[in-house]
């Protein structure tokens, strides 16, 4: 290029940068304030994660209509003893909160105590002894002895949105009223697990994401050794993590526990596509020393445009995927990322251009005016050492990439089976273990032991009894039993039925608000006023035992029975195991009831559903659809590996290094028997799109140096000289830089950071060590293009003068050393 088309082409780059200047500077406000407006809005709400059209979702639904739900806070301390003040004194607190005012509305729906409710049973209509009565609400409201009890509080709908910073109030008035620290009176329920999870997932934002993104500065600097590129890659990478969430906040979406570990992901993607495309220009300047900056720019983009947007396709295909998962987070999180990424990519490929002739003229008048403060004969002396250790740069040195260059050709390119063999038996043996993954999103797995959740759930465990809720609804179609008293009868034996389990605690049903029914063949006239009390509080809906909640009656005219028990709040209990267990003993209960009436159809019908049940569906649906999306990506993906390189073959033998990472740490999980939680399980994708990233710029520069006439041993340690650095920089920076939110007590991000830095580890790993032994191997001819498989006239030891001038002088020293050694 001529100085005025070198001017010219320098002016477009300029312009273009303009451009990707004003609309990152455009888009910065609007993803500072909307991404503050999604972490405010922070509500984690597992139940509605699930589509309402599924069965086990519309189950849920049903049950918090028609019934007055699970949706309660527990709160106790040590001094809440049925008949103490503390107990009156405490609910007096928070009362205020049950009425709007001018400056709040009414956060509560209802503040009741377990000592009201022992005082209902021992009332009219049934009249318990307090012995009777004790002994009813004992594991449920009230501890073993009789006196621990607690207060019960629910919240109103609008309420529910301010229960992150509601229930901390809650907890202080609590405190002051029975005069002790904060931290001594413990609160349960879903409502807590979710403003806990909420809380924790917004302070990992708060404290992690200056210094990961402050990591991932110094990292990034250290590596491409330029204020202004690694200037212009964080900048978009900051923006594209404000994006991320603002996107949450315009999609109308509510930021949750899922969706908490978009930004370091998206910061991830974007630092990666600008180190590579940064090395491409890097490239350029070192190899030629005099090269014009707007000329290495040029050849840097023609050379690494089309490898980005094929790398950046598949990430967008394996985070796209993640749309099929039915758990809304999920699949938003993976449609989100997807359109983050291509739109800080865009940004990238406006704002580098002049970031990199700017910073290449800067280099240049530095080596001039260093240039000229020598004589003649010591700069042309220096230049000529400074070109020569320039060109070997590509092929050694002290960086990284020359120890792998050094096992290139000692080891691994001489004996390329082995290695092949060698991955292909560990990610076999690895593969056993994927039937056994599972998943989970079990509260206690989310935060550590000492967590104050914790501590919580381990005093009422041992205070008042299991805190797990789960719901068994039985069915009644009009005409089904009628006599109510055969009804109750059956409820009677199924709760009978679950109180025998040993995993079950808490059991409480319509037996609890009723007087046991006497035995058929008693006639007394105290039986007879037993049954006809129980007979007109089942069919009265005004009775004070359908305003229990444990007996309702729907649109289509079924009456519905409620029993409700409890699992212990345990990490190790596999909670689907536990509600099958109690499927399979109620079934035949049921089936018998059906028969021995000579009813037909469903005519009576049981359904199980609350907190428990529906965790446990939903990780069976979240294990189900994360393996249809990954294979849906895989698919995809190796598609367009097939189409960009023009066989069938090398494209699926290509995903080989690709499937290595995934198939590797999950298999390795499974065997292990370490679950999958919300903070790691859209990894499997996300992990494919990554790994995919190495390996197309990798076959980029392969078959560009096959065409250039080096033979394929020469090329591959060519296209290590270019990619390895780009390949090591970006995991350092990618895989370290989150590193930083393993720190975190939010056990689901920290598991996310830990996932991602192995996964990429392993992708670096397959990118730098399989896939050269494959294209080392004889399966490498399947990778070539058919224009350099046709043209392999190159011996092992020689080069074309087409080559770059690095792999001339490479080739004369290996020249040189073979006949040295020959003599």
């Amino acid at each position: 290029m001529n100085a005025s088309s070198t001017e010219r082409q320098a002016t477009r780059y300029w312009l273009r940068s303009l451009i990707g200047l004003v609309a990152l500077l455009a888009l910065a406000p609007l993803a500072v304030r909307d991404s503050n407006r999604a972490l405010v809005g922070m509500l984690n709400a597992p139940a509605s994660w699930l589509p309402p059209s599924m069965p086990v979702r519309s189950e849920y639904d049903q049950f918090r209509q028609l019934f007055r739900g699970d949706e309660f806070v527990v709160i106790g301390w040590e001094g809440a003893k049925v008949g103490s003040e503390e107990l009156q004194k405490a609910k007096a607190a928070l009362m205020p909160f049950t009425r709007a005012n001018d400056e709040r509305p009414a956060y509560l729906e209802e503040v009741i105590t377990g000592e009201e409710i022992v005082e209902q049973l021992t009332g009219p209509p049934s009249n318990f002894s307090q012995r009777s009565a004790v002994a009813r609400l004992r594991g449920v409201v009230l501890g073993d002895q009789g006196e621990q009890t607690v207060l019960l509080v629910s919240y109103t709908d609008l309420g529910d949105r301010t229960r992150r910073t509601s229930l901390g109030l809650f907890r202080q008035k609590v405190a002051e009223a029975v005069a002790l620290p904060p931290e001594e009176v413990h609160m349960v329920g879903p409502p807590v697990d979710g403003a806990t999870v909420d809380e924790e997932a917004y302070r990992s934002i708060q404290q992690f994401t200056l210094p990961s993104f402050l990591l991932g500065a110094i990292i990034c600097l250290l590596c491409l050794r330029s204020v202004v590129l690694t200037t212009a890659v964080l900048s978009v990478a900051s923006v594209g993590q404000g994006l991320s969430l603002a996107a949450v906040h315009w999609t109308g979406l509510d930021m949750n526990a899922v969706l908490i570990v978009l930004p370091p992901l998206v910061f991830v993607l974007t630092a990666s596509a600008g180190i590579h495309l940064s090395n491409y220009f890097l490239d350029g300047m070192r190899s030629d020393p005099r090269i014009d900056p707007v000329e290495a720019t040029r050849q840097a983009l023609r050379a690494g445009t089309v490898p980005c947007w094929l790398a950046a396709s598949t990430t967008i295909v394996g985070l796209g995927s993640l749309g099929l998962v039915r758990l809304w987070p999920v699949s938003a999180f993976g449609l989100i990322a997807a359109g983050t990424v291509f739109t800080t990519l865009v940004l990238l490929l406006l704002l580098l251009p002049g970031a990199m002739v700017w910073h290449g003229r800067r280099r240049r008048r530095t080596e001039a005016k260093t240039a000229s403060q020598n004589s003649k004969l010591t700069r042309s002396s220096r230049g000529s050492r400074r070109d020569g250790a320039t060109d070997s740069r590509q092929v050694s040195g002290s960086s990284p990439t020359s120890g792998m260059l050094v096992l290139l050709r000692s080891k691994l390119l001489d004996h390329p089976m082995i290695f092949v063999a060698g991955f292909a038996v560990l990610t076999l043996t690895c593969g056993f273990g994927l039937p056994q993954l599972e998943t989970s999103v079990n509260l206690p797995r989310m935060f550590p032991p000492e967590s104050q959740i914790r501590s919580d759930y381990r005093w009422f465990e041992s205070r008042i009894g299991p805190t797990g809720n789960a719901e068994a609804i039985v069915t009644f179609a009009p005409g089904a039993l009628p006599d109510p008293l055969d009804r109750f009868e059956l409820v009677r034996r199924l709760d009978d039925q679950i109180r025998q389990l040993e995993s079950v605690g808490g059991v409480i049903s319509p037996r609890t608000f009723l007087p046991p029914l006497p035995p058929p063949n008693r006639r007394s006239i105290r039986a007879t006023a037993v049954k006809a009390n129980i007979r007109a509080q089942i069919e009265d809906t005004g009775s004070p035992l359908w305003h229990s909640g444990y007996l309702a009656s729907n649109e289509d005219g079924e009456q519905l029975w409620r029993i409700g028990f409890r699992f212990p709040f345990d990490e190790t209990l596999d909670y689907r195991q536990s509600v099958s267990q109690i499927q399979d003993k109620l079934s035949p209960t049921i089936q018998q009831a059906i028969a021995e009436s000579g009813l037909r159809g469903p005519a009576i019908g049981i359904s199980y559903t609350g907190g428990m049940p529906l965790t446990a569906g939903s990780q069976d649906i979240l294990l189900r659809d994360l393996f249809r999306s990954f294979l849906s990506a895989f698919a995809i993906v190796a598609v367009m590996m097939v189409a960009v390189l023009r066989s069938v073959a090398g494209g699926l033998l290509a995903m080989f290094p690709n499937l290595f990472p995934t198939i590797t740490l999950f298999g390795f999980m499974g065997l292990a028997s370490m679950p999958l939680d919300i903070g790691s399980v859209m990894t499997a994708s996300v992990a494919l799109g990554i790994a995919v990233d190495g390996t197309v710029h990798f076959l980029s520069r392969f078959r560009h140096h096959l065409r250039h006439d080096l033979d394929r041993r020469q090329a591959i340690v060519a296209a290590l000289g270019h990619c390895g650095p780009a390949m090591w920089q970006t995991t350092a920076v990618c895989a370290l830089s989150p590193l930083v939110y393993g720190f975190s007590e939010f056990l689901p991000t920290q598991r996310f950071a830990l996932m991602m830095f192995g996964l990429l580890f392993a992708a670096l790993v397959g990118d730098v060590v399989l896939l050269p032994a494959l294209l080392a191997s004889p399966l490498g001819r399947f990778l070539r293009p058919p224009r350099a498989a046709r043209s392999q006239s190159a011996t092992k030891d020689s080069v074309s003068p087409k080559a770059p001038a690095g792999y001339q002088i490479a080739a004369r020293r290996r020249q040189k050393t073979a006949a040295s050694r020959r003599r």
